[in-house]
């Protein structure tokens, strides 16, 4: 009886490929299962991972404001005495300038009075108005200059507008300056050159020991 061959039927050889399959295919059934395992536990990962991952990329914050400095207040600025008191005047309308130019008027009528003593009559406009003594060569108050010195101007200056006016026929005189305040007589009778202004004050002469200016 000849062995029988390599492949042919009822040899070991079929035996032997059948025991072999069987032993692959429990081995190919678990590696299915734990491929199938690993699939579905990275599945499952990438769902938290997607469930949790924001919608849209995180907003950049600017960088944070930083404050400026506080403003460091100046000095407060220095009011001049001068200045402060003719601030008070003007808000008292006037009262302050108008005794000074009744003073100042005073001290003319004096300068006249010494004037005519010494000369006989006073300096002579003609009976006209002029400025005290704006004009050098044309106002005869500038003869008082021997007499007071110096000549008085207004306290708000301008003297051609503001100035005191003088007015005489040599025996007698007139001084006018601006009012502005009721603390003072107004004049009254004011020529018509000085018609335009609104308020006058007034001083005539002469003057005796015994007349009330």
């Amino acid at each position: 009886m000849q062995p029988s061959q390599p492949g042919e039927p009822g040899s070991g050889d079929e035996r032997t490929f059948q025991l072999d399959l069987r032993a692959i295919i429990p081995v190919a059934v678990l590696a299915i299962v734990v491929l199938t395992i690993i699939f579905l536990n990275l599945h499952g990962r990438e769902g938290v991972e997607v469930v949790t991952q924001p919608a849209g990329p995180s907003p950049t914050l600017g960088p944070t404001p930083t404050p400026g400095p506080s403003p460091t207040p100046g000095p407060l600025p220095t009011i001049d005495p001068a200045q402060q008191t003719a601030t008070a005047e003007l808000a008292a309308g006037g009262s302050g300038r108008d005794q000074q130019r009744q003073l100042d008027l005073a001290a003319v009528s004096d300068a006249l009075e010494a004037y005519r003593v010494e000369n006989g009559d006073y300096p002579s406009t003609n009976n006209n108005v002029q400025t005290l003594c704006v004009f050098a060569e044309d106002d005869a108050g500038c003869a008082l200059i021997d007499f007071l010195d110096p000549i008085p101007l207004d306290p708000r200056g301008e003297p051609v507008n503001n100035g005191y006016f003088y007015q005489s026929d040599g025996q007698a005189f007139a001084l006018y300056a601006l009012r502005e305040s009721d603390v003072l007589p107004e004049c009254t009778n004011v020529p018509q050159h000085l018609s335009a202004y609104d308020s006058l004050l007034c001083l005539r002469g002469p003057v005796t020991p015994q007349e009330t200016p």
